[in-house]
């Protein structure tokens, strides 16, 4: 398997023997086809952004004015991706991971601002690559770059990103709104994402805004599932309720079964699937399975769960042991 160390040991060919005016003249060069013209892109203090995209601007005037969202997330070398990642499925990575956020509140990506920490040691070559994954995933999901920040890290091999993203929704969802008798569905496969998807994934903006068009009245919250399931779909429960999950029903993807070992376990507690996780109302699921069809006839969608009284479900607790998703902080992940 080739390997692709963000560091060099030949300081001629480290970020450090360019210097912060050279490194950011490649950035600037790199991000030609993705930074608008200053102000609203790379060259002053600020960017300047417009409130209302051009591509909202008929929505606005017709009176439904779209709400801005706002995430942010990071890829940090030895956390997020290592070596056996090229740099640049690890500079997309941070641009889908964050885009997932907008697609599961409904949105669509607009502008972003990069914040970029290194050391010294970094190779200019590997560098150079990352810049090129994060400007072809830019435009595959309608990203604009605005500018952003570069500062050098003390010590060695330390490589850490982050991007903050804005997008809009005339209707955005939450992962709040579901009600005791919904339905839980997920789209795609669940689990094993350590052997590609965790880099290599497409987030779900046309379904996301598929959905925001349903709710309130069909669809009710949603989630996309990076923690895990188990961690993931607790945060669309109300207080006193659990999901009864039909745990046949749960699409485990192929390379949860490649890896082996308990499946039911990798669905739930893997995480980085980059899915959406939806309550649908449980009246209207007859409804949405069809419309889903006929929108998306190519992305599956799977009804995994029904939201049912109690805060306990033993069966869930017996079938997963000791394990538990990803949380961070804890010494034991």
């Amino acid at each position: 398997m080739e390997k692709h160390f963000p560091f060099t040991e030949t300081s001629e060919n480290s970020v450090g023997a360019l210097g912060e005016i050279n490194l950011i003249a490649r950035i600037r060069e790199a991000f030609q086809k993705i930074s608008p013209p200053a102000p609203r892109g790379i060259g002053d203090d600020c960017a300047v952004l417009p409130a209302v995209p051009e591509r909202f601007s008929a929505e606005a005037t017709a009176g439904t004015p779209p709400q801005r969202l706002v995430t942010t997330d990071s890829v940090i070398f030895s956390k997020h991706f290592d070596e056996t990642v090229s740099p640049e499925n690890a500079g997309a990575k941070l641009i889908r991971r964050n885009v997932s956020d907008i697609a599961a509140t409904g949105g669509v990506p607009a502008d972003a601002v990069l914040a970029l920490v290194m050391s010294g040691d970094v190779s200019a070559a590997w560098f150079e690559r990352f810049l090129s994954g994060i400007a072809l995933a830019c435009v595959e999901c309608g990203v604009e770059l605005s500018g952003g920040d570069v500062a050098s890290a003390p010590g060695k091999n330390f490589f850490s990103s982050t991007l903050a993203l804005t997008g809009f929704s005339e209707n955005p969802l939450l992962r709040t709104g579901a009600c005791e008798g919904d339905f839980l569905y997920a789209t795609g496969t669940i689990g094993g994402s350590i052997l590609k998807k965790h880099f290599d994934f497409r987030p779900r903006i046309a379904e996301g805004r598929f959905l925001a068009s349903l709710a309130p009245k069909t669809v009710r919250a949603c989630i996309d599932v990076t923690d895990g399931l188990l961690k993931d779909h607790a945060a669309l429960l109300p207080a006193g309720t659990h999901a009864e999950f039909d745990f046949e029903a749960i699409p485990i993807s192929e390379d949860a079964h490649a890896l082996g070992g308990n499946l039911i376990q990798r669905a739930f507690c893997d995480g980085e699937d980059y899915e959406l996780l939806i309550a649908v109302a449980g009246t209207q699921t007859d409804f949405f399975e069809k419309t889903w069809r006929e929108n998306f006839p190519q992305t599956r969608i799977s009804r995994i769960a029904k939201i049912v009284s109690g805060n306990e479900n033993p069966e869930l607790t017996q079938r997963l042991a000791d394990a538990r998703a990803y949380e961070h902080f804890l010494t034991e992940n």
